[in-house]
């Protein structure tokens, strides 16, 4: 069964994420997630519910941020044509920086651990 990450089903990109960083005195910032409630949306079709997911924010030092605990919960998509789908979505509950990474901070360096997404890793 195929699952998709939040961030490839919302607006949600590196830009979303520029200008979040750890405050003072800290080294990342593990988790991120946006103030307001958001519909995912997927080949035109949104999500029948919306959402405030959590994304993995940034380390200030070498490391890369991950997620640390997660689960998949089934989306509801509801298409303009009146016809409807559900997709199971990554969820993630926490993030940690890790040191063991091939390019820190980049959100799309894993991409080529995902089956069917090797082609865009890079």
């Amino acid at each position: 069964m195929r699952w998709f990450l939040p961030w490839m089903l919302a607006a949600v990109t590196a830009a979303a994420t520029s200008g979040v960083l750890a405050t003072a005195g800290k080294k990342c910032l593990a988790v991120y997630q946006p103030e307001a409630s958001m519909n995912f949306t997927l080949a035109g079709c949104i999500s029948t519910r919306s959402y405030q997911p959590k994304y993995c924010g940034v380390c200030r030092d070498s490391r890369c941020c991950i997620p640390y605990k997660s689960k998949t919960i089934n989306v509801s998509f509801q298409c303009p044509d009146g016809l409807g789908f559900s997709r199971q979505v990554l969820w993630i509950n926490a993030c940690f920086c890790n040191l063991s990474c091939r390019n820190p901070n980049d959100i799309f360096a894993d991409l080529e651990s995902y089956p069917d997404f090797s082609e865009i890793a890079n």
